[in-house]
């Protein structure tokens, strides 16, 4: 399921801010109010406190407008994102609100369509960039754990744990260049996804899928070496067939694309 997506609404006009919160299908887009304002200076010390992901602004507000709130949030708070509902339909807001980066523009009196329309688009927005970052981050522990990776080196098995981990290894060198996942590898050893994945990274120190990630990935630096080998073909050789995805990885480990990798290691 995505992430939730933190929402503060800042509106001074107390029925249309409760009726926001309370109307919009919010659980939907898997989106969640967790704060309200009734102006731009609270609205500001909310989020700081809040850290939403998104913030439903009013413009013309007393004492700290939305517009000033924005711009003094956007210092503070890099990922986060807007929404402004006003009856102000200058061009100068509008503007002023694009060159801020502002995801919607609404006019007052709100079509709740319209404005579910743009709410699910910047949540979706917010949702993909969490995902990026989540892989991101995992990418960069690959980057760590590809300078120490090595197969495991085997050993006969002492109890019946060792051999569910020895049968997986095995089957991970056999189909490493295939589709593989955690579940159809529990099923071909008979025991649950969770006994598996506890009891792997219990005697390997990896979890299931970064041993297969590294695995071909010391694959694929091996089959980059080798002269008459393309690097379009070493993709699906180790068990990739989006090659745009394969060079992502690549790099994550490597610091390198695989291209580059390849003309530091053959003769051209």
């Amino acid at each position: 399921m995505d992430q939730w997506i933190k929402v503060l609404v800042v509106e001074d006009e107390d029925v249309l801010r409760k009726g926001l919160i309370l109307t919009t299908a919010w659980d939907k887009i898997n989106a969640k109010v967790i704060g309200e304002a009734d102006n731009g200076s609270d609205g500001y010390s909310l989020a700081l406190r809040l850290q939403p992901d998104l913030i439903v602004t009013d413009v013309a507000m007393p004492g700290m407008d939305g517009l000033e709130m924005i711009k003094a949030l956007v210092e503070k708070l890099t990922d986060i994102e807007f929404i402004i509902i006003s009856g102000h339909a200058e061009f100068e807001y509008a503007q002023q609100a694009l060159e801020l980066g502002v995801k919607g523009y609404i006019l007052k009196p709100i079509d709740p369509t319209k404005f579910f329309e743009v709410l699910q688009k910047t949540v979706k927005d917010l949702q993909d960039r969490k995902k990026s970052q989540k892989e991101f981050f995992e990418l960069e522990q690959l980057r760590e754990q590809i300078k120490f990776f090595s197969p495991i080196q085997r050993s006969k098995p002492t109890d019946y744990r060792d051999q569910y981990i020895e049968s997986a290894l095995n089957l991970i060198e056999e189909r490493y260049n295939q589709a593989i996942s955690l579940g159809d590898f529990a099923e071909a050893l008979g025991i649950s996804e969770r006994t598996l994945s506890s009891l792997f990274k219990e005697r390997t120190g990896y979890t299931f899928l970064e041993y297969v990630t590294l695995y071909r990935m010391r694959i694929a630096a091996e089959l980059l070496q080798q002269k008459d080998i393309r690097v379009q073909e070493v993709a699906p050789l180790v068990g990739y067939r989006d090659y745009r995805y394969f060079i992502k990885i690549f790099k994550s480990c490597f610091d390198l694309t695989p291209l580059e990798y390849k003309k530091g290691h053959t003769p051209q």
